[in-house]
């Protein structure tokens, strides 16, 4: 009877230009690089336009890949998902389709977590790059080891990419897997509900790489509405799970946001951070 791998490798894709094309192959080269092997290749198509079959069957050392494809283009959530639910693993590693690994990332991470059994979901450093790398600036020295809920709350998402992250597959099934009515920072929304109950670690090693272009800049967001939804989570934090000191230092963050919803409703397409 054969055994299930220990790491479902989840790739959400959605190819519609060759650029998309060859950054699902440089992707799935990384994947195959790795140093730890017990790993399985769960890719969901989400209806992507362009053939993607052809890539993953030319790419040299992959273990098998299921390829899951959506009957409709669902968004990155709904794709994760369904990866997450088919998956075999105990834990699941999420790889964006335009981004990278290094060599090293799943085996450092996996070692992280049987070190800090009673953690969830460990972290890494991105290195971001592409044509517009530029464009974002972040400080990753900040984060401590184990941030909670109210760092996290209170500043942009450090962890920026699901690429960069290794958690344990219940960890995603207790808190109902990601939100599908984001149209982005899900996975900020899934991180937060983790840490309500249990810790994550971060990594500050750079075992991955984030890809800043033309694609994922000009992405379109309805702000207004992922704004109601992170303030109704950490609304519900104050209310269940917060100590009284927590509950006055996220009171700016709570103001901060409503704010940010009257910006949203006077100037819709306003680039605002919705995890600051």
């Amino acid at each position: 009877m054969e055994t299930s791998p220990l790491i479902s490798v989840v790739i959400p894709v959605y190819c519609r230009t060759p650029d998309h094309q060859r950054f699902l192959t440089e992707a799935l080269e990384s994947v195959a690089r790795q140093t730890f092997r017990d790993f399985e290749v769960v890719v969901v198509d989400d209806f992507s336009p362009l053939d993607i079959e052809s890539l993953l069957e030319r790419v040299d050392g992959l273990p098998p890949v299921r390829l899951l494809r959506n009957s409709v283009n669902s968004g990155h959530a709904f794709s994760r998902n369904r990866g997450v639910r088919e998956s075999l693993g105990a834990f699941i590693a999420f790889l964006d389709h335009d981004d990278l690994w290094l060599p090293d990332k799943l085996a450092r991470q996996l070692a992280v977590l049987e070190a800090n059994p009673d953690a969830a979901l460990v972290f890494c450093d991105l290195e971001f790059f592409g044509p517009h790398a530029h464009r974002l600036k972040l400080d990753q020295s900040r984060v401590p080891e184990r941030p909670n809920f109210l760092w996290f709350a209170s500043r942009r998402n450090y962890v920026v990419s699901a690429t960069a992250v290794l958690v344990k597959k219940q960890a995603l099934l207790d808190i109902g897997l990601f939100d599908t009515r984001y149209t982005s920072c899900d996975d900020f929304d899934a991180w937060l509900k983790i840490l309500m109950t249990t810790a994550i670690v971060h990594l500050p090693e750079k075992l991955a790489r984030y890809r800043l272009h033309a694609y994922n800049i000009s992405y379109k967001v309805n702000l207004l509405n992922d704004n109601k939804l992170l303030t109704a989570l950490l609304w519900r934090y104050w209310k269940e799970g917060a100590t009284p000191r927590e509950r006055l230092q996220l009171l700016p963050q709570l103001a901060r946001k409503l704010a940010g919803r009257l910006y949203f409703k006077i100037w819709p397409g306003g680039r605002y951070r919705l995890g600051n």
